[in-house]
């Protein structure tokens, strides 16, 4: 299986953990992969709220690179590209690549491979992307969203329910004190939540809680590529998180 790997800006330039988290999953489950070279910015929301032509011109450009099947590693380009290309399709009647959400794309996987690991005693407190349930886009369920949750469960973890799950981090909020505000609100939650570790697909929440939680903040490709067996260090799995694991 062939398919387009499109990491976005903030995984490449802010998180070269989860860029090598992907690297482990992709080439222990068998799947070949290509990056375009040239691709752009996506231009989640900001560029579109500013100017939708802009918004459509540069992901129809991004369309002409991508060869096959598109995987994102953040929720916020899944949304991205997967609007624009509905649109250029839509106008122009051609045929655009199918775009595939990093939690969507694990779940086939491991229910594909018939894989199931068996790690034990890391609770997972999942903070869920908004871009990928609201508006609805095919992927989850957006008032009980299992996706990133089933995952979890296949690889071992015990994903854990806690108040105001489908709450926003605040991570793409223009106003610095309603975002820093919700960001707060949500790391209270989760830290009273009984969690280990946070767990999600998307890079934007990824910065957010990371600058307010006591939690340690993951991607999930970290945890795929863990129970896969990759080396905890290269992927930024700490010492701490790997003790309870071997101590639930």
């Amino acid at each position: 299986m062939s398919m387009t790997l499109y990491l976005g800006c903030l995984i490449r330039t802010l998180y070269p953990e989860v860029e090598k988290a992907v690297y482990e999953v992709l080439g222990r489950i068998g799947v070949v992969f290509e990056e375009p070279k040239g691709a752009s910015c996506c231009a989640p929301l900001g560029l579109f709220s500013l100017s939708k032509n802009a918004w459509l011109r540069l992901n129809e450009r991004n369309m002409r690179l991508f060869q096959s099947t598109v995987l994102t590693v953040c929720d916020d380009c899944f949304a991205s590209l997967s609007d624009a290309f509905k649109i250029l399709s839509e106008k122009n009647n051609v045929r655009v690549p199918e775009v595939k959400p990093f939690g969507k794309f694990m779940l086939e996987k491991l229910e594909e491979k018939g894989l199931r690991f068996s790690f034990k005693g890391l609770r997972c407190a999942v903070q869920h992307s908004c871009h990928l349930l609201r508006p609805a886009r095919n992927v989850d369920n957006a008032e009980n969203p299992m996706v990133v949750k089933n995952v979890l469960e296949k690889l071992g973890y015990i994903p854990v329910s806690y108040v105001s799950e489908l709450d926003c981090c605040g991570g793409l909020v223009f106003e610095e004190k309603m975002r820093n505000a919700i960001a707060r609100r949500k790391a209270e939650a989760l830290e009273k939540s009984g969690a280990d570790c946070v767990v999600t697909t998307c890079s934007h929440c990824m910065r957010q809680l990371k600058s307010v939680s006591r939690l340690p903040v993951l991607h999930l490709a970290q945890l795929s590529a863990l129970s896969m067996g990759a080396n905890p260090e290269e992927i930024g799995i700490s010492e701490i998180l790997l003790r309870r694991m071997v101590n639930p």
